[in-house]
């Protein structure tokens, strides 16, 4: 698998950053997207690289690629994924592909807003299916909002903020380590860009995840730790879609990995609409 050239993903964002600020009271006046308009079939790849590390040092690498795709049917969208690869690797050692999950081979249907609302997720398969039963609800909808942002109900000029919270409830189908909680995530419209000579609204946003579960034995409920992230998406101003998000995070090591010297564990993303300008795998794309 190809490394992250995250060099010139932060000198792009650093460029739209400083184009906003240049452009004056136009920028100043531009509204996000009033909603958007999403085809009959689209799709969005994805990657997503984390790294466990020591005192500085790697332990463990791990990659992930995969194309999420999506098809209207009966009025929602079926979502299923394609291609997914999975790596890990650690110094010294070759590296291994990993298995795919239940929720890497199943299909959703999910209802996609005009304002960037998820809902409505349930499995295409029958939930008598082990591998259908265990399967996270929440997965899907979690992942897609790295790259579909929230809108607010009415235009936001540039600078404005707002925030959204997205529920998820995991227990009922996946009781073996299910969770319950929700992402709060913040807003700030960032203005607009124009990258080879196409404009983009720019949505810049952070978040945090808080989930809950069941400490078994009548224990009662315990939190995990909480996964705070911050990203920025690109949406195309002429096809109201958004087709471009960088994302990055971090976790600190719980206290049982501290006590063998692990310090923590930092990942980063991205995501984007196959075949457009922000295709990693086209010439001079980012």
């Amino acid at each position: 698998m190809s490394s992250y050239r995250y060099g010139r993903l932060s000198a792009l964002i650093i460029g739209v950053s400083l184009s906003t600020l240049s452009c004056g009271n136009e920028t100043a006046r531009s509204p996000s997207p009033l909603g958007f308009r999403w085809p009959d079939r689209f799709a969005y790849g994805f990657e997503y690289v984390s790294e466990t590390q020591r005192d500085g040092q790697r332990l463990v690498r791990y990659e992930e690629r995969k194309t999420i795709r999506f098809a209207v049917r009966e009025g929602r969208y079926l979502v299923w994924h394609d291609s997914v690869l999975k790596v890990t690797s650690m110094p010294g050692r070759p590296a291994t592909l990993e298995a795919n999950s239940s929720g890497d081979t199943l299909q959703f249907y999910l209802e996609v807003g005009r304002l960037g609302e998820l809902s409505g997720v349930e499995p295409g398969c029958d939930p008598v299916v082990p591998d259908c039963a265990e399967a996270r609800a929440s997965a899907l909808p979690l992942e897609l909002r790295h790259v579909i942002p929230r809108l607010p109900v009415w235009s936001a000029p540039a600078g404005a903020t707002w925030s959204d919270s997205l529920p998820f409830d995991d227990p009922r189908r996946a009781p073996r380590g299910g969770s319950s909680g929700y992402v709060l995530t913040a807003y700030r419209s960032a203005g607009d860009t124009l990258i080879a000579a196409r404009a983009y609204w720019v949505i810049r946003w952070s978040s945090v995840r808080r989930a809950f579960r069941s400490a078994g034995g009548g224990l009662g409920i315990t939190a995990d730790q909480p996964v705070r992230e911050t990203g920025v998406v690109f949406v195309d101003k002429e096809e109201s879609l958004p087709v471009y998000a960088v994302w990055a995070g971090a976790l600190a090591a719980p206290p049982q990995l501290r006590a063998i010297g692990v310090t923590g564990r930092g990942f980063r993303g991205r995501a984007y609409i196959p075949g457009s300008a922000f295709d990693p795998n086209l010439s001079g794309g980012p």
